[in-house]
């Protein structure tokens, strides 16, 4: 990107090829990293977006320093009906940590995973609570949304963020499947985010992770990106990683070996050291040391390769008592003087070294998968928290010295904010593809998303005796003729490639009479996971939910239809069209062309 353009004009050249002068009119494109242990925020106009500019919330409640993220967590106070979040949780209250985790069923989450204490933590609390997980997330969101527009309106003023219009795009796991989309939009819905504004409706789309982790990254390498160019996307964050190279059939995989799992092993390292002193420590002693010592200080500097240098880490008065002969011991490495710990480099860096290999793993499986397609990988793409590590950048540098893949990373708490900058990025790219030529040029953005299932409808066909079974052989009476049951129309298929742009749509038709025609329609949607999806419903199709709704035809609108035995009908045509992208998938319903239900449209995940 040169310095004299702007993110605006490069998105509008990178991905729409138009001769259309019109540009969008200003709004507020708002995106949102809801993580599962650290949430981050960005905002940008029109305006702002013209002079290179994507903000972010970076004062929190609870907290004097400037921070790219602000934890997932919340405390509901019984004694005085409040709800605490973020850093403004008391120190020693029990909290609600990785809720997000909790809108997954348990069969969507990997037995190590539903094991980890965090989350066993956390569906026990919530048990205990009666709440639910779209409660705990629409708490939250509600509490960071409000925090969100009051930072936004201090920076701009009421009445300019009243008048604008506003587009919210929230990130989701690329995995993720849409009974969870679906509860996390429910949430959005709750905790007001949508609530009706003078300016007109809120939009609210989602985002896949690592495709809005990519896109700033990518737009800062300007012209060192080239058409065909495949990337691994490394999303090194509190809880998980997750990783996924973004080429013609991306794949994606995730482990726990985030950054809280080398919080734990420095936490072991201090307990280990100091003994029953630990045991005896307050939880607002050892939170000082694990967040103001440990997360802000020696973790996200550090770096090996300097010898002989010491990491000074202070110890609350309280480990010590009231004498002073117990603040020093040096009996034993690490040193303890003057109620601090020295530790040398060898001690940090085994808090890294099991975190680290298994990071190193996902990337390498990543890389491993591109090859065996025949893509080269050109770069590993570092976002996240732990992200912005100089000692994983390094580590994945060295790695890679010598097979030619550049490791990219932003600096400064650019890497741990680059999903949510991506969601703004993602947010203004939609607004281009909307209101601008719908054809695709050089582009760095993402041309297709590639079905991760099969979804489609099941339908009655004209039964072929050498196509069908018999057990689905049926006779229908108003049409006179022997169908096949139980037939599977898929819409998608496995590994399909789908631009987004480019709806899939199925023509149908039901018989109805009129004591039971009421103005409603109910379609089944059903899911595949199959590699090659059955041609008829077997046990591995599975239903995906219902979609319900009003239609604007009335019965005596309907064309007529006489089956040989003289019995008259009216026969419903109707169409079914499908919208799936990285994030969601949508379903609509057309009479002789018109979109039918408009909010009464109702999708429901079974």
């Amino acid at each position: 990107m040169s310095p004299t353009s702007n993110l605006y004009d490069t998105l509008k050249d990178l991905s729409v090829d138009t001769d259309d002068e019109d540009e969008i009119d200003d709004r507020l494109v708002i995106g949102i990293d809801f993580g599962t242990t650290y949430s981050g925020v960005a905002w940008a106009t029109k305006v702002d977006f013209d002079n290179n500019q994507v903000n972010l919330v970076t004062s929190w409640p609870g907290n004097g320093r400037e921070e790219g993220k602000v934890p997932t967590e919340l405390w509901y106070d019984d004694d005085k009906d409040e709800i605490a979040w973020g850093y403004d949780i008391p120190v020693d209250a029990e909290r609600f940590c990785w809720f997000k985790l909790l809108l997954l069923r348990d069969e969507d989450i990997d037995m190590e995973t539903q094991g980890f204490s965090f989350l066993v933590q956390a569906r026990d609390m919530m048990n205990k609570s009666g709440k639910t997980a779209v409660d705990l997330v629409s708490d939250y969101m509600r509490l960071l949304w409000e925090h969100i527009m009051s930072m936004i309106e201090r920076a701009r003023g009421d009445s300019v963020v009243d008048g604008l219009p506003i587009h919210v795009v929230i990130t989701v796991p690329a995995i993720w499947k849409g009974y969870a989309r679906y509860a996390m939009k429910e949430a959005a819905k709750k905790s007001g985010i949508l609530d009706f504004r003078l300016a007109g409706e809120t939009k609210l789309t989602f985002a896949p992770e690592p495709e809005a982790a990519a896109l700033p990254t990518l737009l800062e390498q300007g012209s060192g990106v080239q058409p065909g160019n495949v990337y691994v996307v490394c999303d090194a964050g509190g809880g998980t990683v997750s990783t996924k190279h973004a080429a013609y059939r991306p794949r994606r995989s995730c482990g726990l070996c985030g950054g809280v799992f080398i919080d734990q092993a420095f936490e072991r390292i201090c307990s280990g050291r100091l003994g029953s002193k630990w045991k005896k420590a307050t939880k607002a002693g050892i939170r000082d040391v694990m967040k103001n010592e440990w997360e802000y200080g020696v973790k996200p500097q550090f770096k090996p390769g300097k010898a002989g240098k010491k990491y000074v880490v202070s110890l609350p008065a309280e480990l010590f008592g009231n004498g002073n002969a117990s603040l020093n011991d040096t009996r034993r490495e690490p040193h303890i003087k003057n109620g601090r710990i020295y530790f040398s480099e060898d001690d940090i860096k085994r808090t890294f070294e099991g975190v680290f290999a298994d990071i190193e793993k996902l990337v390498e499986g990543q890389i491993q998968k591109a090859t065996k397609k025949g893509l080269a990988v050109a770069g590993i793409i570092l976002v996240g928290g732990l992200g912005s590590s100089p000692y994983l950048y390094d580590y994945l540098k060295a790695l890679h010295s010598k097979s030619g893949i550049a490791v990219l990373q932003s600096s400064g708490m650019r890497p741990r904010t680059a999903i949510c900058r991506g969601a703004v990025f993602k947010g203004f790219l939609e607004e281009l593809s909307e209101e601008l030529s719908e054809e695709p040029g050089p582009s760095i953005r993402i041309a297709s998303t590639i079905s991760r299932a099969s979804y489609g409808i099941k339908f009655r066909a004209p039964f072929r005796k050498h196509k069908h079974l018999e057990i689905d052989k049926k006779w229908n009476w108003i049409e006179g003729r022997w169908e096949a049951n139980n037939q599977m129309d898929w819409y998608l298929t496995r590994g399909q490639e789908v631009h987004k742009l480019k709806p899939v749509r199925r023509s149908f038709y039901n018989f109805v009479e009129k004591a039971s025609f009421d103005g409603t329609m109910t379609i089944w949607f059903y899911q595949c996971e199959d590699e090659v999806p059955p041609d008829r419903a077997t046990l591995s199709v599975d239903i995906l939910g219902t979609l319900q709704c009003n239609v604007d035809v009335l019965y005596s609108e309907l064309p007529g239809f006489e089956n040989i035995t003289g019995d008259s009908w009216k026969k419903l045509i109707y169409e079914v069209e499908m919208v799936p992208s990285g994030a969601s998938v949508e379903f609509a319903i057309y009479i002789d062309g018109r979109k039918q239900g408009g909010k009464s449209v109702k999708f429901s995940f079974l």
